[in-house]
C-alpha cells in the first residue's frame, strides 16, 4: 500500500524529508506548499506532487495520509492544528513547538482529530541508540550515575541572515531549542525522566534575542547526575554523550548522525565486576568488534541503521502500513520540551527548577522567554 505524503515548507530541510520518503518505496508525494512559490515549484520539480502556495490551499486539494511540517518553528503549532482539523496526521520537524503551551494546543487538536501527530527526534531511531536503550532499560550496562551530553556546534553570522533566525518569535530560541534538542531528546530517551535543572546560558558572539551558548547540571528521577552543554561558537564540531554507569562507560561521539561505530562501551576495571556483565574487563569494545554472544554491547542486532531522517521516516511508514504505534508521539516528546523549557527557566531567573513546576500557570509555560521584561531578559543573557 502506498502512503500519500504532503510536505509543508520548501526550505533545506525538506528536503531529507522528501528523499527520505522517496527512499522508502512506498510513498507518493501528492503536494508540497510554501508561501515562496519558487520554492514550492523546485521542490515538487525535483521529488514530485503539485506545488501549493499555502497549506490551506493542498489540503483543500489533495488527500494526504501524512503531512511532514518543516517550516520556520515559529509556524509549526499553528500548521499542525489546522492539518489535524482536516483529520489528517502530522510529521512536525524539530522543534516541534515553541512552548509547552503551544505543545498541548496541538495535543488538544489531535485529541479532536482523526489524525495523529509525530516528531522527528531521527537520534532514537539509529540501531546504535536502540540497542543501548535496550540495554540500559534493562540494567545489563549496571546503573546509570553520571552522564555527559555536549552539543558543540558552530553556525557563522550568516547563518542568521534569515529574517526569522535569532528571534524569539521565529526562531524560539538558541543551541538549547534549536540545536542541543536533538542530543538532549537522546539523552532522556536513553536516561529516563529529570528531576531537577539549574542552569546558565549566555550570549557571547552572535547577535541573537537569546542564548548561543548553554549549561545545565541535571537530576535525574533516577537519581544519576549530568551536565548539559550547547553551543554555536565551536569551530571543532562536536556531539557527544558519555553515560557512566556501575558497569562501565557508555559513549556516542559524532556530529549530526551517528552510525554503530561511532559507539564505544569501555568496562569498569574490577575484573569481578565485568565478569558477571559477561565483559573482558580492560578492552575496549567498539560496535564493530563486539561480536561475542553474551556481550551485553553490541550497537545494532544486526543491520547498521545510521541516525538520519531516513531511519526515522522509514521506521514510521513501516509502523503506519503495519497497524503499529510509532514511538516518538508528540506525547512521548514532551519530556525534552519540558526539560528545554526548564533551563531557560532557570537560566533566566537564576533558581533551579523541578520537572513538577511547568504546570499550566508557571511562567514560563506560555513562552520560553517567561514573557520577561526585554531588558531584563537581555540582562539574562550578558556573561
Amino acid at each position: 500500500m502506498t502512503a500519500k505524503i504532503a510536505i509543508v515548507g520548501c526550505g533545506n530541510i525538506s528536503r531529507r524529508h522528501a528523499e527520505a520518503y522517496a527512499n522508502t518505496g512506498r510513498t507518493e508525494l501528492v503536494g508540497v506548499a510554501d508561501i515562496v512559490e519558487a520554492k514550492a515549484q523546485e521542490l515538487a520539480g525535483k521529488y514530485g506532487g503539485t506545488p501549493y502556495a499555502s497549506v490551506t490551499e493542498l489540503l483543500a486539494a489533495e488527500d494526504p495520509d501524512l503531512v511532514s511540517v518543516t517550516t520556520p518553528p515559529g509556524s509549526h503549532a499553528e500548521i499542525a492544528i489546522e492539518i489535524l482539523a482536516a483529520g489528517k496526521s502530522v510529521l512536525l520537524e524539530k522543534p516541534p513547538v515553541l512552548s509547552l503551551a503551544e505543545m498541548d494546543a496541538v495535543a488538544e487538536a489531535e485529541q479532536a482529530s482523526a489524525g495523529s501527530v509525530w516528531v522527528i527526534f531521527q537520534h532514537r531511531h539509529g540501531s546504535g541508540a536502540l540497542r543501548a536503550a535496550d540495554l540500559l532499560g534493562r540494567g545489563a550496562l549496571g546503573r546509570p550515575l553520571v552522564a555527559v551530553c555536549e552539543t558543540l556546534w558552530f553556525r557563522p553570522l550568516s547563518y542568521f541572515d534569515p529574517d526569522w533566525r535569532g528571534t524569539w518569535v521565529g526562531e524560539g530560541g538558541g543551541p538549547t531549542l534549536g540545536h542541543g534538542i536533538h542530543q538532549i531528546d537522546l539523552l532522556l530517551h536513553l536516561l529516563g525522566p529529570w528531576r531537577t535543572i539549574n542552569a546558565t546560558a549566555v550570549r557571547l558572539g552572535r547577535p541573537v534575542e537569546f542564548e548561543d551558548v548553554s549549561m545545565a547540571s541535571v537530576i535525574f528521577e533516577s537519581d544519576a547526575v549530568g551536565t548539559v552543554i550547547n553551543s554555536l561558537l565551536s569551530p571543532r564540531e562536536l556531539s557527544r554523550i558519555r553515560i557512566d554507569t556501575a558497569g562501565g562507560t557508555l559513549e556516542v561521539n559524532h556530529v549530526y548522525g551517528y552510525s554503530d561505530g561511532d559507539w564505544t562501551f569501555h568496562p569498569a576495571p574490577d575484573a569481578a565486576k565485568a565478569a558477571t556483565l559477561g565483559i573482558d574487563p580492560g578492552v575496549r569494545k567498539t560496535a564493530i568488534e563486539s561480536s561475542v554472544a553474551d556481550d551485553p554491547w553490541t550497537a545494532s542486532a544486526g543491520e547498521d541503521v545510521p541516525s538520519n531522517h531516513e531511519a526515522q521516516i522509514s521506521r514510521l511508514i513501516d509502523d503506519l502500513q503495519a497497524g503499529r504505534p510509532h514511538e516518538t508521539t508528540l506525547a512521548g516528546t514532551r519530556p525534552t520540551m519540558e526539560f528545554v523549557t526548564a533551563l531557560y527557566a532557570s537560566a533566566i531567573t537564576g533558581r533551579p527548577v523541578d520537572r513538577t513546576d511547568l504546570t499550566p500557570d508557571h511562567p514560563f509555560y506560555q513562552a520560553l522567554h517567561g514573557n520577561t521584561p526585554k531588558t531584563e531578559l537581555s540582562e539574562s543573557f550578558r556573561p
